[in-house]
């Protein structure tokens, strides 16, 4: 599913402008409330040094003035910031095919308990390694290709060191700690959606924040998603992998372009699984 046109989401600007205009909002209210108080206070009370109406004055106004200060709202704009997760995609993607690179690459599952997931990218039947000892290429389920770390995997690392994030077997926590990220962590949707049928996972990322720069990219060179699929696509197929222990790629990203609150702009991405040991229930 292509997009005619890259428009900016006006949805998911509002995602990201709205916390800072609550923030500014209740800057105002506590401000206000602090004055009220402090006036009440001089008016009524002559000991108004020894009124404990006026430490709470005090601490209203001090938290007013904090929500205020980071109430200044975006520092880069959401179109700007879209660009810049998804600089060199395009770049590298022609890279790995003019180096034989074809097909999705494959996240593979991580090799014991202190592993981690490895990205395989398959080659042309035709290719041939570069170097004579065939140094840089390997041999995954018939197919000659190249093994390289995903582009998410310090993403994962920070998660997993800052943010205590652990990974469950079970395929329904699984669901729950993907829509903890991109929600609550990441802030980079308002709303996910996992879906799965067979072997294929469709996660929506709703109000998607990076949603035109993606877009951009997908539709200028379409198979570059699946060929090396950024960090955003790529953090969410490493933790499935992790999680359920097997093969993914990633089949293809659709773009929905919403016009309003009602049609929502909407990212989906079609994940493909192979060899599960730990069978999503």
């Amino acid at each position: 599913m292509g997009v005619s046109s890259i428009p900016e989401c006006s949805l998911v600007k509002d995602m990201v402008t709205n916390r800072y205009r609550h923030y500014k909002i209740g800057s105002y209210l506590l401000i206000g409330f602090a004055a009220l108080l402090l006036v009440a206070v001089l008016f009524n009370d002559p000991q108004y040094i020894q009124n404990p109406l006026l430490m709470l004055s005090a601490a209203s106004f001090i938290g007013g003035v904090f929500l205020f200060a980071i109430s200044g709202g975006e520092s880069v704009d959401t179109r700007v910031a879209s660009r810049f997760s998804l600089q060199g995609i395009s770049s590298l993607g022609r890279i790995i095919r003019d180096l034989g690179g074809s097909g999705a690459a494959v996240f593979l599952p991580p090799d014991g308990k202190a592993g981690e997931v490895i990205q395989f990218t398959p080659t042309r039947p035709a290719c041939r390694p570069i170097l004579g000892d065939g140094g840089g290429f390997a041999c995954h389920e018939g197919s000659m290709g190249t093994l390289s770390r995903p582009l998410a995997a310090p993403l994962l690392e920070d998660l997993k060191r800052d943010d205590a994030l652990v990974l469950p077997s079970e395929y329904g926590l699984l669901v729950g700690a993907i829509r903890e990220v991109c929600e609550d962590i990441l802030s980079i949707s308002e709303r996910v959606d996992i879906q799965r049928e067979g072997d294929t996972i469709l996660v929506s990322l709703h109000n998607y924040l990076l949603f035109a720069g993606c877009a951009s990219v997908c539709e200028d060179s379409p198979g570059y998603c699946a060929l090396c699929p950024c960090s955003v696509c790529s953090l969410i197929a490493c933790m499935i992998a992790e999680s359920l222990m097997c093969e993914v790629s990633l089949d293809h990203v659709g773009h929905i372009a919403g016009d309003d609150a009602s049609r929502p702009c909407c990212m989906e991405i079609h994940y493909i699984l192979r060899g599960c040991e730990r069978t999503p229930t």
